[in-house]
């Protein structure tokens, strides 16, 4: 008798060695892990399934979170455990709202990047048009960082209109793009992970992230199943991860 049911392939096959690049494990500032306990947890499942290193990437998202510095999330960092089995990197996720700017052009503060000189940001879930963004990318460009936009397939541009030209108007200027690795498996929905897959076949993404911020990340990482045509693709981000931001 003949199988119509397609194979199905494991994400978490394809973890063993990951390099994480976007991640909410520091504790109690932002809607990630909640507290150390948590941390704790959520790093042992991470290791159990392969993970080498984290980026922490706290949300800075003005209104929100205490108002997130780079100062405050720098003595937090200092108060994490040592012993998680894994290698951790500060960063931070920084929101495009009308307090980006002051991070970037702040002389007191310093703007916590990816390996030191990658900025990770992120659009309103709910944006339909980036040309609201364009002086701010534009303007983070000029002082000669790199920018890295977190996972475009959850914008409303994309998971909703499926408006391709918003998205060549980032990639035309040299931007580069975050997946979240958990959009492959239906975790933000069926038309976010089409949009992903079609973007990662197409070669339109530089890097991968988790993007995890509790168990219920880790158990989605360690059950949900993904097209095994996106398996090649996704090992070269990973790859990026671990040759260009972690330089392993």
């Amino acid at each position: 008798m003949f199988s119509f049911f397609r194979k199905k392939s494991w994400l978490r096959d394809q973890l063993e060695g990951f390099y994480d690049i976007h991640s909410h494990l520091l504790w109690g500032v932002d809607d990630g892990c909640r507290d150390e306990d948590h941390t704790r947890k959520v790093a042992a499942e991470l290791v159990e399934l392969g993970f080498k290193g984290a980026y922490l990437t706290p949300h800075i998202i003005y209104g929100l979170y205490g108002n997130n510095t780079e100062k405050g999330l720098r003595e937090r960092y200092k108060e994490m455990p040592t012993d998680l089995g894994l290698e951790l990197k500060l960063a931070a996720e920084y929101c495009l709202d009308e307090k980006f700017l002051d991070h970037i052009n702040n002389p007191e503060e310093q703007i916590l990047t990816l390996d030191g000189n990658h900025v990770l940001v992120e659009f309103s879930l709910g944006t339909t048009r980036v040309a609201t963004h364009a002086n701010d990318l534009f303007e983070t460009a000029l002082t000669g960082k790199n920018i890295i936009i977190a996972h475009p397939e959850r914008y409303a541009f994309l998971s909703i209109e499926r408006n391709l030209q918003e998205l060549e108007k980032l990639t035309s200027k040299g931007y580069a793009l975050q997946l979240n690795i958990l959009s492959l498996t239906g975790q933000s929905g069926d038309k976010t992970k089409s949009i992903a897959e079609e973007l990662l076949l197409k070669g339109a993404y530089t890097f991968v992230g988790s993007d995890v911020h509790s168990r219920a990340y880790t158990k989605e990482l360690r059950e949900g199943t993904i097209n095994p045509k996106v398996i090649e693709p996704l090992r070269e981000l990973m790859e990026n991860n671990r040759r260009l931001l972690w330089k392993k």
